[in-house]
């Protein structure tokens, strides 16, 4: 009589198995995630090319200035801060009923979680426009929390140039958030500064924004000594 082989796996082979299975998930995880932010850095930055070239648009059709507009915190409700601090924009228009006012035109455009505009450094917003520096002055609000929110901006003029600041807009999205002024960043290259960052560059004469390249990190500044 023939006896018949035992085809089941041991427990040994099921444990092999399932290590091996865990080792491939540890190599893959870490690639998704990675994967993952560099696509919401590029979906914010798509976000911001689109909302800039609205405002463009905007400014030229109805002969009005009109503003992107990012707000900061130095305090608040810690979901404000999570949703919208360094890291949401709205469009304004100068109100021709209402000479001196603006209007808001778009909501507050909030980017993916896990990415957040630069706070310092090369293309940060501190190098934006200061709204009360403005020629004449403009006061915008924040609706979701009207005590809060301090604003940096750039103005397009009627002919679609930007008017304020004077010079070339360069806007960074990295990979992190911003907490009381400082980036916390996820990656950071020998410096110390991010280093997973996409950038927008608005031209001063044109008003067009576009993907740009790379552009130098800035070093941090040292800290005088006692």
């Amino acid at each position: 009589m023939r006896l018949r082989r035992n085809t089941a796996f041991t427990l040994i082979e099921l444990l092999v198995v399932m290590g091996i299975i865990a080792v491939a998930l540890a190599a893959l995880v870490p690639a998704v995630t990675s994967l993952s932010k560099s696509g919401g850095r590029r979906a914010a930055r798509n976000t911001l090319l689109g909302g800039i070239e609205q405002a463009r648009t905007e400014a030229i059709k109805s002969g009005q200035a009109t503003y992107v507009v990012f707000p900061t915190f130095t305090s608040g409700d810690q979901s404000t801060l999570d949703r919208y601090n360094y890291r949401s924009y709205a469009i304004f228009e100068d109100d021709a009923a209402h000479p001196g006012n603006v209007k808001q035109l778009t909501d507050w455009k909030s980017f993916p979680t896990g990415v957040a505009l630069r706070a310092a450094g090369i293309a940060a917003l501190s190098n934006l426009a200061d709204p009360a520096t403005l020629t004449p002055p403009v006061t915008f609000s924040f609706g979701p929390d009207a005590s809060a929110a301090s604003f940096k901006c750039f103005k397009f003029n009627l002919n679609g140039e930007v008017q304020a600041p004077a010079a070339n807009v360069l806007l960074g999205i990295f990979e992190g958030y911003v907490n009381s002024g400082s980036e916390i960043a996820t990656t950071k290259d020998g410096s110390g500064n991010p280093s997973a960052v996409e950038y927008v560059m608005v031209s001063q004469f044109t008003g067009r924004a576009v993907p740009a390249d790379a552009v130098p990190a800035a070093t941090p500044t040292p800290t005088p000594g006692p």
